[in-house]
């Protein structure tokens, strides 16, 4: 008897206000340029386009899809119902449905069809972009004879963000835990966006000796994205284990653009 599973992947990423995008990819059969997307909603509708390309073996047809998403505590990415931060409700395409050769692409155009008087924050949503025929995969058969079969769906998303003047840029750190990883020290810490914009931040963690007050380790926080009224556990690996102790845990957050956002916290912990 055969058991067909379909799972449902995405390639997504995050957008970074100057310029900074690190896509995860799930699996690379379906491209598209640029990869976020940035819009003014001062604009009373805008709209632009971006071009997708099919960079699988086999002719595919997609079909586009407006969603909102979220980010958790843990920094997983997942589809959520619209709220009042969210574009997908907006978002129209031309066309919806598509087919493309193997190795083509074409230009898909959007719009952004906003209500009146929105209020000063930061909206988001994504473009999804769905095959309506996934990639077929087989498994070994078991002593049972049963032979495990796969069909894999790869859905591209690119995120949409979009502002309205007089944001907030605001939140705060605190909860900051350390623990040995293996031969070295992990530490994490809460960070919560109290404002109504999207916070893009990275910085540094210092930890000092509480009794001689010597900077024991030093490591920078890549960036990472946090969003309004949400927030995130960051885990950041220093390069070393540090001895029992007393010490002090220094964190410096910085977001530079599009307003200047300095946040900073003092915690301190103990090793055994």
């Amino acid at each position: 008897m055969q058991y067909i599973n379909i799972f449902r992947n995405f390639i997504f990423g995050f957008f970074v206000f100057f310029i900074l995008f690190q896509p995860f990819t799930a699996n690379a059969s379906l491209g598209a340029r640029p990869a976020y997307l940035f819009v003014d909603l001062e604009k009373r509708n805008p709209s632009g386009t971006f071009t997708v390309t099919n960079m699988s073996n086999e002719v595919q047809t997609y079909r586009a899809n407006a969603i909102h998403f979220a980010i958790s505590e843990k920094g997983s990415v997942h589809p959520v119902p619209p709220d009042d931060y969210s574009l997908a409700k907006w978002i129209k395409f031309n066309p919806k449905e598509f087919t493309l050769e193997p190795k083509t692409s074409r230009e898909i155009r959007f719009s952004i069809i906003r209500k009146k008087n929105l209020k000063p924050r930061e909206y988001w949503g994504a473009i999804e972009f769905m095959p309506l025929k996934g990639i077929k995969y087989s498994g070994d058969t078991d002593e049972g004879g049963r032979k495990m079969n796969f069909e894999v769906l790869s859905a591209l998303l690119i995120p949409i963000y979009g502002s309205v003047n007089n944001i907030d840029y605001e939140g705060k750190v605190s909860d900051v835990t350390a623990e040995r990883v293996e031969d070295k020290t992990g530490f994490t810490a809460l960070v919560e966006n109290t404002g109504t914009g999207v916070l893009r931040l990275r910085g540094e963690l210092e930890v000092l000796n509480a009794t001689s007050g010597e900077v024991s380790l030093k490591t920078p926080i890549k960036i990472f994205n946090v969003m309004p009224l949400q927030k995130r556990r960051i885990k950041i690996l220093g390069s070393e284990s540090l001895p029992g102790g007393s010490y002090t845990a220094m964190l410096r957050l910085r977001q530079s653009r599009p307003d200047e956002v300095i946040l900073s916290h003092q915690e301190k912990f103990k090793l055994p």
